[in-house]
């Protein structure tokens, strides 16, 4: 049989967190696109036929190659015009790793398959588009970076999750703003003292649920005499002074922090469970064309209902749980409809995040 063949035009619509951008040809790479895209077919087509390695994965009978026109490789630190380092808003250093990673972008992107098999070829002329619409590359993937998809306009009804989107000119500043106001509020200091506050969308959450803020649950737990001087300082439906029916770990339901330093407190937090060390984010972004997508998948199910082992250095541990139940479009709904008027004082409504977050909750309640 004749090889069957299938070519593609990819556009690059943000950077690639590359740590091989030193090598000829960085772009977006077979040996991750492969065995991802493996996955996705085996997932979506059970009768396909398949090799099973000893390692248990599982790889089809096809060979990729790309190649890239206009690679460009930047590097991730740039500096103002005084010769400050300023840090990406999403990508933190270099993980700790060791390796220096750089921004590649890409101009033209041409992705070519080979197979004998025609249901496999057939599966990746089905699936191709639909995978590249709910999958980024390289480091950093689930905040946006390494997004890829067809020379066309992009089709959010292959994303098999409710999708929600806003317009954005600065992706990185928007994403960094909207996911802190989600998950731990935003607190940005001055000279003064603070330029702008927010509470978290997911605190305001647990209080209509009536459970107890995770983090104010681990400082009486480990910091009762500090929790005490900041509980007069505040009203009684704060974060440091509402008390509800239960506990729960709430901000770990948007990716494990299993070690956090808790800087003013001079103390590290470590979270421990038997079966679980990694649980990353089940929020996606995806930019095209100066929109962001998002989503949430169904990972949260791995995490609910576990309890953790709380501890800091020199303290008997404290055990907490997550949620019996969650569903982050419930969540999506109450965040999005939260009045930010009010939601956050009134003395920081001039500041420049506040008009974004105003911008960002219009769009998204537009786009539904």
């Amino acid at each position: 049989m004749s090889d069957l063949r299938l070519i593609y035009k990819l556009k690059q619509h943000t950077p690639m967190i590359h740590f091989q951008s030193d090598q000829i040809g960085a772009t977006l790479r077979a040996t991750e696109l492969k065995p991802k895209l493996d996955k996705f077919l085996l997932m979506n087509i059970k009768e396909l036929p398949f090799v099973k390695h000893a390692n248990g994965a599982k790889s089809l009978d096809y060979k990729v190659s790309i190649r890239a026109i206009g690679v460009v490789i930047k590097d991730i630190e740039t500096f103002d015009n005084r010769g400050r380092e300023q840090k990406d808003p999403l990508f933190f250093g270099n993980m700790g790793d060791g390796v220096r990673k750089k921004f590649v972008e890409s101009g033209n992107i041409e992705i070519e398959f080979v197979t004998f098999n025609a249901q496999i070829k057939n599966a990746i002329e089905n699936l191709f588009e639909g995978f590249l619409a709910q999958t980024n590359f390289g480091t950093r993937q689930s905040k946006g970076f390494g997004s890829f998809y067809l020379d066309k306009p992009f089709d959010k009804s292959l994303i098999p999750h409710k999708v929600y989107s806003f317009k954005s000119s600065n992706w990185k500043n928007d994403i960094k703003l909207f996911y802190s106001f989600l998950r731990q509020g935003i607190n940005l200091p001055n000279s003064e003292g603070t330029r702008f506050y927010s509470k978290p969308a997911i605190f305001a959450y647990a209080l209509s649920k009536n459970i107890t803020w995770d983090k104010k649950a681990i400082k009486q737990h480990f910091f009762s005499d500090i929790l005490n001087t900041q509980q007069a300082k505040y009203a009684q439906n704060s974060p440091v002074n509402f008390s509800g029916q239960n506990s729960f770990l709430m901000r770990d339901l948007f990716g494990l922090s299993s070690s956090q330093s808790w800087l003013s407190y001079r103390a590290t937090v470590e979270k421990e469970h038997q079966e679980i060390e990694r649980f990353k984010s089940p929020i996606t972004f995806k930019i095209i064309a100066g929109t962001v997508y998002f989503w949430a998948d169904k990972s949260i199910e791995k995490i609910l209902n576990k309890t953790f082992t709380i501890s800091t250095k020199g303290n008997k541990p404290l055990s907490l749980s997550t949620p019996k139940e969650f569903d982050f479009d419930d969540f999506f709904n109450m965040a999005f409809a939260i009045d930010l008027t009010k939601h956050i004082d009134p003395k920081f409504h001039s500041q420049n995040e506040f008009s974004t977050l105003t911008r960002i909750f219009n769009d998204i309640k537009a786009s539904k």
